[in-house]
């Protein structure tokens, strides 16, 4: 049994497999196939990281599958190439690992005027042992126990975005976007921050809608596995994300020029 590190962008229609076969675990299962990896009397994934939505990136995702023999990375990378899936490190291992936190980062650009100090100290109603029933989806089967615990929320900013971290011990479906939005209306002054108290209350019902799913990363399903890294996957990583920087930068430029143009004194159409 093996542990796979996995790394992705928010192109692909969420994390786990689906009939449509267009997921990340769809795509890593795929790869693994085509180098003769795949257990023939054990298929598919034994268990993940973390659930993530389509839109949702990765750094330190993990799936955990039954391989004939140790994996090459480098030809796994050659298989996903230009799909938007890493898998950058692995470990063989004997039995499923306790994920010990899981760390969660949302980058929320700057639209109009932000108190951070307000969201910080909304964040810290947050923290610790709460039943966060008006800051997940709803779900049908009431399985699953609105009962959380929030390790820490660091929220630091930028000239043009925030940013949010949040560490914790399992999530809900949609919390952590949730939980961004109420920080960003905190932020923005549309809510006191006793809007928190009421939200965390057992018996107050009201709906909140999550931050857009672009926005989010899973930077860290974190267990006590140490994996074993190829550096040329982990360089071509980073040259293909530093690629998609740049670009990105150029994009930026260009919408803020239009938008800075368009109510320049020079423009005549304003």
């Amino acid at each position: 049994m093996y542990i796979l590190k996995v790394a992705y962008d928010g192109r692909h229609r969420g994390f786990q497999s689906q009939p449509h076969r267009d997921t990340v675990c769809d795509h890593v299962l795929s790869a693994l196939e085509e180098c003769g990896y795949i257990s023939e009397e054990k298929r598919g994934i034994v268990f993940y990281g973390g659930r993530t939505d389509k839109g949702v990136s990765a750094l330190g995702n993990f799936v955990v599958v039954y391989l004939k023999k140790e994996p090459k990375l480098s030809y796994i990378y050659s298989k996903l190439k230009n799909k938007g899936i890493w898998v950058l490190g692995y470990r063989e291992i004997e039995g499923i690992p306790k994920v010990k936190y899981r760390h969660y980062r949302y980058i929320l650009p700057k639209e109009g005027n932000y108190n951070v100090g307000l969201m910080i100290e909304g964040s810290k109603k947050l923290i610790g042992t709460h039943s966060f029933h008006n800051l997940s989806k709803r779900d049908r089967s009431k399985k699953k126990s609105p009962i959380r615990r929030i390790f820490d929320i660091k929220i630091s900013e930028d000239r043009y975005y925030i940013i949010i971290d949040v560490i914790g011990e399992s999530f809900l479906w949609n919390m952590v976007r949730k939980i961004v939005t109420v920080l960003s209306e905190i932020g923005r002054g549309r809510k006191d921050i006793s809007w928190i108290d009421d939200l965390l209350h057992i018996d107050h019902r009201e709906g909140v809608p999550p931050a857009p799913p672009e926005g989010l990363i899973l930077v860290e399903a974190r267990t006590d596995v140490e994996y074993i890294y190829d550096p040329y996957v982990l360089r071509r990583f980073r040259e293909e994300w530093m690629e998609e920087y740049l670009k990105s930068i150029v994009k930026f430029g260009i919408s803020k020029s239009m938008v800075d143009l368009l109510e320049s004194p020079f423009n005549r159409m304003v």
